[in-house]
């Protein structure tokens, strides 16, 4: 598909084929977010998929499509948004490999393991964005984000067959130490105690009492849990920590899947807050980032917390008992279960 490609902000006015948001550009639209405009045909749980369904046409039918189309945009940069960006662009490449854009893809928007090579992609994209650790740093620097993301994925596009292909050894300040920290994660929630409430998509890990507790990544949570939530509670001296993680399977829309509606976090953080003995305004408590945010998380500890971090550094020991929380969690998602969805 001979168009530029663009990361550009919302208010577009020229037709576009668009990847990856739902922003309401004039044109084609293939993604998997909310309120997305997707035609049929082309539906898929990742963006990266509804790309690839429209690199499947022919010529003549992808030509049809996009009549007018000025470029190929993204409004934001991820490892998702990328691939479906270099399937629209590089639909001969991007069918050779398919699955590895879709594992990539997955990795990336919904912080599974499909594999090692997957995760690498992943942190190398991430990576290439990086004004600190990018092989762009120099060029990325003092630029705003636009700009930054706009340099990755041109980067990236040009060499994601032979990333895809397994070039990782390049890039690998961007992937070694994150991998090696999933691997170690993994080891260590083969030894916690699991638990799985099949009704509620959810999954506990408790981990062995420790000096140090212990605090895996996302992606090694997702990559063992296959539930939508999931909550860590790792003992160790104070107390314990806690960190409740929603998944982003029940933000995005899945064809031919209902998606989970989320409890009233607010609520569950008052009550957690009045067992605890703490207000929301001190200093530690307990927090919950916005229920309708793409895969929110509950924690006790600082008031910050970033939006999808792999690990999180904001969580303190909790004096509640861990089977406590885990009631009060309990109770509040099978409140959910009779809420709209």
């Amino acid at each position: 598909m001979q168009l530029p490609v663009r990361i550009a902000s919302e208010g577009l006015s020229e037709p576009v084929i668009s990847v990856d948001g739902a922003w309401n550009a004039p044109g084609l639209n293939l993604s998997h977010w909310p309120g997305h405009r997707t035609p049929a045909q082309f539906a898929h749980e990742l963006s990266t998929g509804c790309a690839l369904a429209f690199a499947r046409l022919a010529q003549p039918e992808r030509e049809h499509w996009a009549r007018g189309c000025v470029a190929i945009v993204n409004n934001h940069f991820d490892t998702d948004g990328t691939c479906a960006l270099f399937a629209v662009r590089h639909p001969a490449l991007a069918l050779e490999r398919e699955r590895a854009l879709l594992e990539a893809a997955a990795a990336g928007d919904f912080f599974e393991l499909p594999s090692d090579a997957a995760l690498r992609v992943d942190l190398i994209v991430a990576g290439c964005a990086d004004p600190e650790r990018s092989p762009l740093a120099e060029q990325l620097r003092e630029r705003p984000s636009l700009e930054r993301h706009q340099l990755a994925t041109e980067f990236l596009l040009e060499r994601l067959p032979a990333i895809l292909d397994g070039e990782s050894a390049p890039y690998e300040n961007l992937w070694r130490d994150e991998l090696e920290r999933t691997h170690a994660d993994l080891a260590e929630l083969e030894r916690c105690a699991r638990d799985e409430v099949a009704h509620l998509d959810w999954t506990t890990f408790v981990a062995r009492p420790a000096s140090e507790p212990f605090a895996p990544g996302r992606h090694a949570l997702f990559g063992v849990a296959r539930s939508d939530r999931v909550l860590v509670a790792s003992p160790c001296r104070g107390g314990a920590h806690f960190r409740l993680i929603f998944g982003t399977r029940s933000w995005f829309e899945t064809p031919g899947r209902e998606r989970t509606a989320r409890p009233d976090l607010h609520a569950l953080v008052a009550q957690l807050n009045q067992l605890e003995g703490v207000s929301a305004q001190d200093a530690l408590a307990w927090r919950a980032q916005p229920a309708d945010s793409p895969s929110p998380e509950v924690w006790f500890g600082a008031r910050e917390q970033d939006f999808f971090a792999e690990r999180s550094s904001a969580l303190r020991p909790s004096a509640l008992p861990i089977a406590q929380v885990r009631h009060a969690l309990a109770q509040c998602l099978r409140a959910s279960l009779a809420l709209p969805q």
